[in-house]
């Protein structure tokens, strides 16, 4: 049953298959380096406060850029594959109804080769075909594009909570001209 289903995608179900195993080794991947990210936020707190505590007798403009750049080359780490998501998500719907209009230009020429009389079972059938790889195309695009931008707001909470901390910190250097004692991720107090 597998296979015959595959096979009625017909020339675009190889292109589409392709797209969703990518798609799934990228998902996989970016939610476990995500994961991995969320767990060791603390520590990633740690290694760029101790860095910008180094600076903290330079002028407030020099830590700011220094803790910029810092976080703009984590924040390259954090967004690896979900442009590939975006890509997937947005080429697998086009190959999808690009296998819809060579299933159609089939059915009509099924239709227009045959002899006898044309039954709406004929007309169905390759309607069913053409129209399955849209909803494929359609089927991959959708996680692709939600994975996508989950893995985003992710990222940037985790990107901002930090960003945070190290604004409070040197803003500490301003404010008092030493580094401010606090627990990198603070519990909530009871209300």
């Amino acid at each position: 049953m597998g296979f015959e289903w595959f096979e009625k995608l017909g020339i675009m179900g190889w292109p589409l298959a392709v797209c969703s195993v990518l798609a799934l080794a990228v998902i996989l991947e970016r939610s476990f380096f995500m994961f991995k990210a969320w767990k060791a936020r603390s520590e990633t707190y740690t290694e760029l406060s101790e860095i910008l505590t180094s600076y903290r007798d330079k002028p407030k403009a020099v830590r700011d850029e220094l803790t910029a750049i810092n976080l703009s080359e984590l924040q390259q780490s954090y967004k690896g594959g979900s442009s590939l998501l975006r890509t997937i998500g947005t080429i697998s719907p086009i190959l999808g109804l690009l296998g819809t209009v060579i299933g159609i230009i089939t059915a009509f020429h099924k239709i227009a080769g045959s002899t006898g009389p044309v039954n709406p079972a004929m007309i169905a059938d390759g309607l069913w075909e053409a129209l399955l790889t849209t909803a494929v195309g359609l089927g991959i695009a959708l996680p692709c594009l939600l994975a996508s931008q989950g893995l985003k707001a992710w990222s940037d909470s985790i990107l901002n909570g930090i960003c945070s901390r190290l604004n409070r910190l040197s803003l500490s250097f301003e404010l008092n001209g030493e580094a401010e004692q606090v627990q990198p991720f603070p519990k909530k107090r009871a209300a």
